[in-house]
């Protein structure tokens, strides 16, 4: 007994206390998850409803990329403003991070903000309209034309809204003069 008391100093009993404190709670960690869900498998925990979906083992934010087959998503699996093209055809195309369209029509400015809401979209920021002009084909505008963007401005009472012209030049056009119409939205916004 002497020689175990003359060894046993306060580093020795810290090691060995941490010792069994380490080997006893990973075997108690070890206990409680697998009496507390018994369907515990590599990677999932079945037996739970989904809120939506059809398959009850995936883990909500789990998935990747990698657990999807090339091709075989489009943009109504997806949620809405995700990043994924979900330009709406035949109203809009991609160009750029934006979707974009044209009828072909010239409408006066409150004209065109109109149409382009009844179909869930609006004119183009002026940056848009711009970038559009100086780095795309503007869908349904030719070069001597002009669009309508959003931005309004107020000048001795009288109303006037920007323009761009396919070539990129701009201009504040009375909001009742017509130009043409090309609507926008941002999917991933």
């Amino acid at each position: 007994m002497g020689r175990i008391r003359s060894r046993l100093t306060y580093a020795n009993v810290v090691a060995t206390l941490a010792l069994f404190l380490v080997l006893g709670g990973g075997t108690a960690l070890a206990s409680y998850v697998i009496s507390s869900n018994s369907q515990v498998g590599p990677g999932t925990i079945s037996g739970h409803k989904p809120p939506t979906g059809k398959h009850a083992n995936i883990i909500p934010g789990t998935l990747n990329s990698f657990d999807v087959a090339d091709n075989s998503l489009t943009g109504a699996d997806i949620r809405s403003r995700s990043g994924v093209d979900t330009c709406e055809p035949p109203f809009t195309a991609r160009y750029g991070r934006i979707c974009a369209g044209s009828d072909g029509q010239a409408r006066n400015w409150p004209g065109a903000q109109y149409y382009c809401a009844n179909r869930g979209l609006r004119l183009p920021s002026s940056t848009e309209a711009l970038a559009l002009a100086l780095h795309y084909d503007v869908p349904w505008v030719d070069g001597a034309q002009w669009f309508w963007a959003e931005e309004e401005i107020f000048i001795s009472g009288d109303h006037f809204a920007r323009t761009v012209a396919d070539d990129g030049g701009q201009a504040f056009l009375s909001e009742l003069t017509s130009q043409m119409t090309v609507c926008v939205t941002d999917p991933s916004a």
